[in-house]
């Protein structure tokens, strides 16, 4: 018989440990930016052996405002917010949907709902989620259609933009009070 999962447990985002990082291709050269100012919380169960308990599924949302993600170019940001229609919808959030085990201890398949732009469509992705103590990290990669969301790729001049976005999410949250 397989031992009792623990309690439901909700961590919150911490903002000073976390970070999404958006990598783009243009003609001219890769587009990076990032930010930290991550908001949201993980509901997670887990097993006696520390894994991540399935049943009940665990909960995730996530937001950022669109005008944290920064790149170190005024003009590509400036380019990027009118893009993504930032002054009507100036948040990007995401939602767990479900999730199942890849591999032991820590590797998962994914699939969430991403809201950007007023617009929310389904991605998925694997992932790694493991405790430590009070804490919940989850780490992974997605690629981004911009055009999913009903958005044009910024073309400026010579400058075209690949309408395919990289997000590296590292995720770090902590036990609520």
């Amino acid at each position: 018989m397989q031992a009792e999962a623990e309690a439901a447990v909700r961590y919150d985002v911490s903002p000073a440990d976390s970070s999404l990082v958006v990598l783009a291709r243009s003609t001219l050269h890769q587009v990076r930016a990032s930010t930290s100012a991550l908001g949201g919380f993980v509901v997670a169960n887990w097993s006696p052996d520390d894994t991540l308990a399935t049943s009940p599924p665990p909960s995730m949302h996530v937001e950022f405002p669109l005008d944290s993600v920064l790149s170190g170019n005024a003009m590509q940001d400036r380019e990027m917010l009118k893009t993504a229609d930032a002054r009507r919808f100036p948040k990007v959030a995401a939602d767990l949907r479900s999730i199942e085990l890849v591999a032991l201890p820590a590797r998962y398949r994914a699939t969430g709902d991403i809201t950007l732009a007023g617009r929310s469509r389904s991605y998925g992705g694997e992932f790694t989620i493991a405790r430590a103590g009070e804490s919940v990290t989850v780490e992974g990669e997605i690629n981004l259609d911009i055009r999913d969301f009903g958005l044009k790729p910024p073309s400026l001049l010579i400058l075209k933009v690949d309408p395919v976005l990289r997000l590296r999410l590292r995720l770090v949250a902590r036990r609520a009070q």
